[in-house]
Order: C-alpha cells, then sequence, then structure tokens
C-alpha cells in the first residue's frame, strides 16, 4: 500500500516538481509498470521510457496494448519520463520509498503535438 500512495503522491506532484531534474538514489530489483494511452484513451504503442536510476538510464517500450515495463528499480527519487513522435514529451516524478518486485500499474496519457 506504500508503494500505491509513493506512486499517488508522485504522480500528484508532477505540476509542482515540473522541470526539477531528480535522479534515483538507488538501483534494485523493483520494476515500474503501467499503461500509456492518447488523450482520447487508445491505447499507444511505441512509446519510450526512460527511467533515470542513480548513474544509469533505464529504458522500456510500450507495446500494441500501451502496456510498458522497466526493471531495476531500487527506492528513491526517479524522473520517468515518455516520449512518442507526434506526441508531447511527459515527465513524471515518482518518490520509491520500499523497493517491491512490481508496481501498481501507473496510468498515463500524452497529449497530440498541435
Amino acid at each position: 500500500m506504500k508503494i500505491r500512495n509513493a506512486v499517488i503522491c508522485g504522480i500528484a506532484a508532477l505540476a509542482l516538481l515540473a522541470g526539477q531534474n531528480v535522479t534515483a538514489q538507488t538501483r534494485g530489483l523493483g520494476r515500474l509498470n503501467g499503461t500509456i494511452t492518447s488523450e482520447g484513451g487508445e491505447p499507444l504503442a511505441g512509446v519510450v521510457v526512460k527511467v533515470a536510476a542513480g548513474g544509469d538510464e533505464l529504458e522500456g517500450k510500450s507495446d500494441a496494448s500501451g502496456k510498458w515495463a522497466v526493471a531495476g528499480i531500487g527506492k528513491g527519487q526517479f524522473t520517468a519520463e515518455f516520449s512518442k513522435d507526434g506526441f508531447e514529451t511527459k515527465r513524471v516524478k515518482l518518490v520509491i520509498e520500499k523497493e517491491v518486485m512490481q508496481s501498481d500499474p501507473i496510468k498515463i496519457s500524452l497529449k497530440k503535438v498541435a
């Protein structure tokens, strides 16, 4: 339950922390995952997901149903970046208080570039 609250707080803090550069404090065995859709709710395939972890950058990509996962996450503060051609890049700040094997799903929607 703590990780879910941490993820929710991290997403809610996005508006307050936008533009700040926060990196992970440790790598671990945990895994972040979720789904990515357009603003209209359609799943987006091929979205590149990058998570700064320590001095490394972990990367994943969404599948045809919009599902994505990035492994190697420990506890700490992270910036997750979601990008796809034709859509605005979205950055989300996350605070993970306790390392878990898999997070609750994180739902992200991307806005089309005008």
